[in-house]
């Protein structure tokens, strides 16, 4: 169960790395907005971000 574990974090931290350069134009473009837009994308960002993380198994 552990060693399940440690390879899906393996496996996050991978796809976190790949992402990378989206992530930093999303977190670029969360700095930049002002108000609701600077929230809808920052949760928009993190929830994408989440459900890709959880779904490596189907893309593989």
């Amino acid at each position: 169960m552990i060693d399940k574990i440690w390879k899906w974090l393996v496996e996050a931290v991978k796809e976190t790395l790949n992402l990378a350069w989206t992530l930093v134009g999303l977190i670029i473009a969360t700095l930049t907005l002002t108000g609701s837009a600077q929230q809808i994308t920052a949760v928009a960002t993190l929830i994408t971000l989440g459900i890709w993380l959880l779904t490596i198994g189907f893309r593989k």
